[in-house]
């Protein structure tokens, strides 16, 4: 079955297994409840998505949409002729735990590692060292214009002193973003502050934006511009940055391609336009009962209707395999050898 929008799946389901007398708004809200789980239980349909990310750096942030590497192919030197190679993908910490960073700033990782996890990150792109900048607010295609309303709300730092988050960007150390419409230029940090070195949080305000906007570093004084991605997509009320970061051998700063296959990860659904990736009706209709039944105390039904759940999609992630299965091959007596008879 084709994957639904919002829309598809609500009228698929609102009158089937939605609260009674809910409306558009009421079922986004139980979907919102419901699928996280659904999306954590494995790596179903849909839920596997490759994308290839181009870094100067020897560290690197994984996009929004997505969870964590499954597995990644590193090409080096980022030529036009792919000399990609498999690399293994480490726990946070790894090298840490075993022979400690291997340099006194403690900004690379061993090439023998392969690529370790860092944990979180409040920015997509970090900011050079001995390079300062200013921020920028921007709309995000196709959109020219910032949405009529919202606020952007950014803890940063000059080296010395902090933001003032509730304070206009008008002002001096300014750290709140407040959206009007604004065409190009769009919303920039004040003209004293082009010195920030460092962001240590980004926050949507309590209202939701109408639409995504994105955070921007501008480097002082460079021609032409160079701009480096602070966040992306932020939209959504209450909304703080986290972007999941990973460390590689890059010391020499080369043009570093990674191909990665990426889990998917749940974003809330917030316009009827919005993409369900899992592709089960029956799974959902089953984790929107299984919610009901939670709020109802009734957990015996709630359990059953989740582990209908994983059944489903277990069912349909087999029978989108097809005979692409995985196979476990191995020979008990060694490669090349052979089992003897021990009869």
């Amino acid at each position: 079955m084709a994957t639904l929008t919002v829309q598809g799946v609500e009228d698929a389901l609102l009158e089937v297994c939605g609260s009674r007398g809910a409306t558009s708004a009421q079922f986004r809200k139980e979907l919102n409840l419901a699928l996280p789980r659904l999306y954590t239980m494995g790596m179903w349909r849909d839920l596997l998505f490759e994308e290839v990310i181009t870094t100067t750096s020897s560290t690197f942030t994984i996009p929004d949409e997505a969870e964590s590497i499954i597995s990644a192919l590193v090409d080096a030197d980022g030529s036009s002729t792919d000399y990609s190679y498999p690399n293994p993908v480490h726990s946070q910490h790894h090298d840490y735990r075993i022979v400690g960073r291997d340099d006194s700033a403690g900004d690379h990782t061993l090439s023998m590692f392969g690529i370790v996890d860092d944990g979180y990150s409040p920015t997509v792109e970090e900011p050079v060292a001995d390079k300062t900048y200013s921020l920028r607010l921007a709309p995000i295609n196709p959109s020219t214009n910032l949405p009529a309303s919202g606020t952007i709300h950014v803890t940063f730092s000059n080296g010395t002193d902090m933001s003032k988050v509730t304070t206009e960007i008008t002002n001096a150390q300014g750290g709140q973003f407040t959206c009007g419409g604004e065409g190009d230029p769009w919303l920039t940090t004040h003209a004293t502050d082009n010195d920030i070195t460092s962001i240590s949080e980004i926050r949507v305000g309590t209202v939701e934006l109408p639409a995504p906007v994105k955070l921007l570093w501008v480097e002082k004084d460079s021609s032409p511009e160079v701009t480096l991605v602070a966040a992306t997509s932020l939209r959504q009320a209450n909304q703080v940055t986290r972007y999941r970061r990973y460390r590689v051998d890059n010391r020499n700063e080369k043009t570093m391609s990674l191909r990665l296959l990426l889990k998917r990860k749940f974003q809330k659904l917030i316009d009827s336009t919005d993409v369900v990736y899992l592709s089960s009706i029956n799974a959902i209709k089953h984790a929107l009962l299984g919610n009901i039944a939670e709020k109802n105390a009734d957990l015996e039904r709630a359990e059953y209707h989740w582990a209908v759940c994983q059944r489903l999609l277990e069912e349909q992630l087999d029978a989108h395999r097809g005979a692409a299965k995985p196979k476990i091959s191995f020979d008990p007596s060694g490669v090349g050898a052979y089992t003897s008879n021990l009869m």
